[in-house]
């Protein structure tokens, strides 16, 4: 029988509680070998988000894993765009320690040069927080972000109101240029908006289940979905990780896809139109099945410690 090999991984993120769930379903997931994982001011800032991932992973029984903090504030505006939808700590009040301090180098540095030293399609870079480190990435080194196997960005919303403006979704309006520099990159790109995110709502059920699991990991992820401020519990981060693993959960088609990045009414909005034969485009997700995503999050999370 052949042995599948697992897939070499990149996460930047900016945790933030489903943040945190995407980061254990990687752990939890030996389709996916987790080569680091990168940090952003976003759903708080940055001196919270770096500390955040190490605690998620650690808890995960992946403490192996570096994490390296990136970017603390956006291109082109001089503070961080951030919220409390996650809390104030941005893991929903989860006493999680703090066991181990991020690397030295720098996160923009450690995506550019593992892209560079390895071959070319052989790294997937997931992104669901603003897209600052992946864009600085870019303009220190064009053409850097096509050499990855695959990028699977969670942000925009092309076809749908957005969540923080009625314009556009909270990683893209964080830092819009960004957005405009990783979209405009021409790498193998795949998008997934809330027009296919908030498909995948956990329900209140769901979410107490995992406090039914022995392991460390779901009691974490439990008492940080207790202290989402927000009505609606939705997995927009698992959702290009999960993509990772099983894409078949999902469905889309290929657009044109710019970002509105001037500031103004619709700063960070996401233009999509259908691309035309072999106009390439993106590939922008539309639909997912959200029954078998959470069956796939919690299997994951299961195995964790």
């Amino acid at each position: 029988m052949l042995c599948r090999m697992s897939q070499p991984l990149i996460i930047d993120c900016d945790p933030g509680i489903d943040d945190a769930l995407a980061l254990m379903l990687a752990a939890g997931s030996p389709e996916l070998e987790l080569l680091g994982v990168t940090c952003v001011a976003g759903n708080r800032p940055l001196d919270r988000t770096a500390p955040n991932a190490c605690r998620v992973l650690d808890v995960a029984g992946a403490s192996g894993v570096p994490v390296y903090a990136g970017c603390a504030r956006p291109l082109a505006q001089p503070e961080p765009r951030s919220n409390l939808v996650h809390g104030d700590d941005g893991l929903g009040g989860a006493a999680l320690p703090l066991q181990r301090p991020p690397e030295a180098q720098h996160a923009v540095d450690f995506i550019a040069d593992t892209l560079l030293r390895a071959q070319p399609g052989t790294i997937t870079l997931i992104a669901v927080g603003p897209l600052t480190n992946l864009a600085l990435a870019e303009i220190k080194h064009a053409g850097v972000l096509r050499r990855a196997k695959a990028l699977l960005v969670m942000g925009g919303a092309a076809f749908r109101r957005g969540n923080v403006t009625p314009h556009a979704e909270f990683n893209f309006w964080a830092d819009p240029v960004a957005a405009h520099v990783v979209v405009g990159a021409d790498a193998p790109l795949t998008v997934f908006g809330l027009d296919v995110t908030e498909q995948a709502r956990m329900s209140h059920e769901w979410i107490e289940s995992l406090s039914e699991l022995p392991g460390r990991s779901a009691q974490a992820a439990h008492a940080m979905l207790s202290g989402y401020q927000t009505k609606e519990h939705l997995l927009h981060d698992a959702c290009p990780v999960a993509y990772a693993i099983e894409p078949a959960l999902f469905a889309g088609e290929r657009h044109r896809l710019s970002v509105d990045w001037q500031p103004g009414e619709t700063e960070g909005r996401l233009l999509a139109s259908p691309a035309q034969g072999d106009d390439g485009g993106a590939l922008l997700m539309r639909r997912v099945d959200g029954t078998r995503l959470l069956s796939l999050v919690r299997e994951r999370v299961a195995q964790l410690p």
